[in-house]
């Protein structure tokens, strides 16, 4: 492990502490700008050590820190803390980042064709190659150096062990690994594997921390114990649920929300499955579906905008299927039995009566009211759905069936068009900004946005059903980038 010498960005790291005591004491929703964007260039002088000539985000945090230190001026008594925040970010701006020296001299070194460098996340990998692609440095994330295992002898690791997964350093695929960090940086930890505290004769890995430069740090007389580093990294701020604990009308939905790239969130709801994008699969494998429960920051959405995908897709079904507006009416009848027992028992007892009924997936009872989720996944699910809800099972268990299997025929031949879309797209795009605009030709799906979900509330709230999945400007996630 190799702790860089940074006297730029430790007087920064120190102004950024003093910031965050102030948070603290004040509160208030005023700081929150500035305290944003302070995490933000904090961060990327962790994880992007490239030169200022390939680094504009680093120049255009510094001027984020600046605009809201001086829109703060007044509002604080502590006007000298403003003062240097501001000159430690222009200082850091300033000043090519001292660890990105030390890293492009280590892998010239060893020679570029024996190493690869490990960035923390996608953006950050995105930031970084346009620099080590000119000296032939292959850059890759955590995930992708596992799943492609180049043959490097060496791996230059782009920040402290805390910010990746254990199995680099538990079940390395090169045979060195370094950390390279900034001084300032206090937390120095290897991650151990879970179960190494349970495990007979385990190995316990140890780090030789080496120190490169200037260490010297500002002096901080700061009140408290030593901080928790979680509260010095880019995070959301969620707040608390709002839609205390009442159930969703027939018109609402339980839903997440969803910070996505572009200035963008959107509310998540319980439903199967969602469309997605994984750049790494090869050409004609990329759209996919994605379980909802396995989104997660990192995965990349395929949205409509201004409206849900599932809906088109409903109403090109429809029109393709034979006697479409007969299934419709027969889809809406058991639908709408299903909604007014959910009015008049409630979620939970509903889902009590279902599972009595030898309902397995009852807890979906709820996301099977919308128009867009044909029919439980189940035959068997739905057979006993439909006899708890007092309906013959034919002709309505066969109707759904034929709608789902259109609207699975419909849902191909769109997925085709979105994998041509995409082909032809820029991807290096998408993984620098984190969003790309697909240009889709068919009737009713043009306006695709595949946008990287950055965050996802930790909580659930109420909101209108025709809200679900639809992407909507919100800056929430600005500083998550």
């Amino acid at each position: 492990m190799v702790a860089v010498g940074d006297p730029a960005g430790a007087r920064f790291n120190a102004a950024v502490r003093r910031l965050l005591v102030l948070l603290k004491d004040e509160g208030g929703g005023y700081l929150d700008d500035v305290v944003g964007a302070a995490k933000a260039l904090r961060w990327r002088q962790i994880t992007q050590p490239q030169p200022l000539d390939f680094n504009p985000g680093m120049l255009e945090l510094a001027g984020e820190v600046s605009k809201h230190t001086a829109r703060l001026r007044g509002a604080i008594g502590d006007q000298a803390l403003l003062d240097e925040l501001a000159a430690a970010a222009v200082e850091v701006a300033a000043t090519d980042p001292v660890a990105g020296t030390l890293l492009l001299h280590s892998c010239e070194e060893i020679g570029s064709e024996s190493c690869v460098v490990i960035a923390a996340s996608k953006a950050a990998a995105a930031g970084l190659k346009p620099w080590l692609r000119d000296h032939g440095v292959l850059v890759l994330t955590a995930g992708e150096l596992e799943r492609d295992q180049p043959k490097s002898e060496q791996a230059y690791v782009i920040g402290p062990p805390r910010f990746f997964r254990s199995s680099l350093v538990t079940a390395p695929v090169t045979s060195g690994i370094t950390f390279i960090l900034p001084a300032w940086f206090g937390d120095r930890g290897v991650p151990r594997s879970a179960i190494a505290a349970y495990a007979e004769g385990a190995i316990r890995i140890e780090a030789r921390v080496f120190t490169e430069g200037d260490t010297t740090e500002p002096e901080l007389d700061l009140p408290g114990d030593a901080e928790d580093e979680n509260e010095f990294l880019p995070q959301p701020a969620w707040g608390h649920r709002q839609s205390g604990d009442r159930e969703p009308t027939s018109e609402e939905v339980e839903a997440r929300k969803v910070l996505l790239s572009g200035n963008l969130a959107m509310w998540l709801d319980d439903g199967e499955r969602i469309r997605s994008l994984d750049p790494a699969q090869p050409v004609g494998e990329r759209v996919t579906y994605t379980e909802v429960p396995a989104v997660r920051a990192g995965t990349y959405l395929l949205l409509r905008q201004g409206a849900t995908e599932r809906g088109a897709l409903y109403q090109a079904a429809i029109a393709r299927v034979a006697r479409g507006e007969v299934i419709h009416q027969a889809q809406a009848a058991w639908k709408h039995l299903l909604t007014d027992r959910l009015h008049e028992a409630g979620y939970r007892q509903v889902v009590k009566q279902l599972r009595t009924a030898g309902v397995m997936a009852a807890d979906q009872a709820r996301a099977w009211t919308t128009p867009h989720l044909i029919r439980p996944h189940s035959d068997q699910d739905f057979e006993r759905l439909l006899q708890w809800l007092g309906i013959n099972t034919q002709p309505t268990f066969g109707y759904a069936s034929m709608l789902r299997k259109t609207l699975y025929q419909v849902s191909a031949e769109i997925g085709k068009q979105l994998e041509a879309a995409v082909s032809a797209a820029d991807l290096s795009e998408l993984e620098t900004t984190g969003y790309l605009s697909l240009d889709v030709k068919a009737e009713g799906f043009r306006g695709i946005l595949a946008t990287r979900v950055l965050a996802i509330s930790p909580f659930t709230e109420i909101v209108p059903r025709h809200d679900a999945r639809v992407p909507f400007e919100d800056r929430s996630g600005q500083w998550l980038e």
